[in-house]
């Protein structure tokens, strides 16, 4: 299935292109006219004016000198980045995605379209099965991209990029032996530090709530969890993973068997925000109170949970950081140039939460 993204440019291409325009019919000649005449004719901020000059001096059309200006460059601007497209794969439609991928996709398609570059969005089951190899040779055959971004990939996706040398770009994290270009959230690191906050107040049974998909992240994230715990000076602290199918009722049901324990655990590491909810919801039914009774924590961020009381505990990154990383990206590897550190890991910052709590006290 492939959907073809809505095609719009932002207000400084819009202008980059009238000015091109202009210089085409010859209005003016060898020099462009002063900014801030600009800015009055095309009735324009100088903002939005200096980022459609930085656009024209991408595309080889103006070179800007010192106490010259904006000088008219000579013969016709350079177009190989002009009709170059990017395809992004994606397990469901756009419209399906949590909202953190789709807020980070639509910033990078803003950020690719004001250098000239067209992001194509793809998405379906068949890319992502356990033998996705005929299927993506068939999307990328009919589909030829200067390369092709990814998230939420799993091992045989990577490793027939990998094997084909498809100039592609991981938005997560690479499989071990598959070093692939990628950027994602340093879940080892985050999940680590998740324990260590629940152990500083004074959490002994902590558990880690994930899907049992297998991908990249979600083990680096369980290998931290228990790293964090492992290595803390509190021998008697005891790590839980609790792996459930992805479904409310898969998450439901592995609620109820930790819950269920003679010792439940005192504080939850949840990942994806949809399943702190869940959660949340498992633990009002059972009568538990956050975090009187049982921490919570997300490991993830979304808009919604700042509308939860108690207002989660959770690890925060904007997408337009992770976007503009994202881009940096995308246009080393279109334009053919070696990418310095191709595997790139961010760190989210720790939001405290008042879900988060010391244990209670039995007597």
């Amino acid at each position: 299935m492939s959907t073809v993204p809505r095609s719009y440019e932002s207000l400084p291409i819009q202008v980059a292109r009238r000015i091109a325009q202009e210089i085409q019919r010859k209005t003016w000649l060898g020099v462009l006219p002063a900014e801030r005449t600009l800015t009055d004719t095309l009735q324009v901020s100088r903002k939005t004016l200096r980022k459609a000059l930085t656009q024209l001096q991408r595309e080889g059309l103006i070179e800007t000198q010192r106490r010259v200006g904006h000088r008219i460059k000579a013969g016709t601007p350079r177009t190989k980045r002009q009709n170059a497209s990017v395809g992004l794969l994606t397990l469901e439609s756009l419209e399906h995605l949590p909202s953190y991928t789709a807020l980070w996709i639509d910033e990078l398609r803003t950020l690719l379209f004001e250098s000239g570059v067209r992001l194509a969005t793809f998405s379906g089951h068949s890319y992502f099965m356990r033998r996705p190899e005929k299927a993506l040779t068939r999307l990328m055959h009919q589909n030829p991209q200067a390369c092709w971004v990814l998230p939420h990939s799993n091992e045989r996706m990577q490793r027939w990029l990998f094997e084909r040398q498809v100039p592609g770009i991981i938005a997560g994290s690479c499989f071990e032996g598959l070093p692939l270009p990628s950027i994602d959230l340093d879940y080892f690191s985050v999940c680590r530090h998740a324990a260590g906050s629940m152990l500083r107040h004074g959490h002994r049974r902590l558990a880690l709530l994930i899907t049992q998909s297998q991908r990249a992240g979600d083990i680096e994230s369980e290998a931290g969890f228990v790293e964090g715990v492992r290595s803390s000076s509190h021998a008697e602290a005891e790590s839980i993973v609790a792996k459930h199918d992805g479904t409310v009722v898969g998450a439901s049901r592995v609620l109820s068997r930790l819950f269920d324990r003679p010792a439940p655990p005192t504080a939850l590491l949840v990942s994806k925000p949809h399943f702190y909810l869940t959660a949340f919801a498992f633990l009002s039914q059972r009568g538990l109170r956050v975090p009187g009774d049982v921490s919570l924590v997300s490991r993830d961020s979304d808009t919604f949970l700042l509308y939860l009381t108690p207002t989660p505990a959770y690890y925060l990154l904007s997408p337009k950081t992770y976007a503009k990383r994202l881009f940096a990206l995308v246009i080393t590897l279109i334009r053919g140039a070696k990418i310095a550190h191709p595997q790139q890991r961010i760190e989210p910052r720790f939001i405290p939460g008042p879900s988060l709590g010391p244990p209670r006290l039995v007597a």
